[in-house]
């Protein structure tokens, strides 16, 4: 997996699959996401 943070976003994409689209979670749901793929 890779991010890039940005002002408004935090862009992930799955560097091993690249044929998968890029996603983008704005800032303020970054961290609710990491709890969610976490399984927390």
């Amino acid at each position: 997996m890779e991010i890039a943070i940005a002002e408004q976003a935090v862009h992930v994409r799955d560097s091993k699959d690249v044929s998968r689209p890029a996603f983008a979670v704005g800032r303020e749901g970054w961290a609710p996401f990491v709890r969610f793929a976490a399984g927390s």
